[in-house]
């Protein structure tokens, strides 16, 4: 069981304030200056992880968290500006059939879409 002190409730608080995933850097800028260390930031997410309250995605070198929630999405991510646009999972079905095929259970699926936003393109 996750033990949920002062500065773990105040992170889990911050993250289910916000409508996108959040790196560990993007939260410490953020959280009131001196309420906790980067490094007790990395250690909550990740326990927050293990815990299954948050959902972890990989996106180039960097870690972002989000609340787990009963929906599953993937982002489309800006190259330039990196912006992140979340889109629906539609990949469910056919990871079902594909599974059932090959025998294979399926822990979990991350897809990201790299590529430039609207703005981005005129720019270029």
């Amino acid at each position: 069981m996750l033990k949920m002190t002062k500065q773990r409730t105040l992170l889990l608080d911050y993250l289910k304030k916000s409508t996108k995933p959040l790196s560990a850097e993007m939260v410490y800028l953020k959280l009131p200056q001196g309420s906790m260390n980067l490094s007790t930031i990395y250690r909550s997410l990740e326990a927050f992880e293990v815990a299954g309250l948050v959902d972890k995605t990989n996106l180039g070198n960097l870690a972002y968290y989000k609340i787990r929630s009963h929906e599953h999405k993937h982002y489309l991510v800006c190259k330039n500006c990196h912006k992140m646009i979340e889109i629906d999972c539609h990949v469910d079905s056919f990871l079902e059939v594909e599974t059932k095929k090959h025998h294979f259970k399926v822990e979990s699926h991350d897809l990201t879409v790299y590529g430039y936003c609207e703005k981005c393109q005129t720019l270029a």
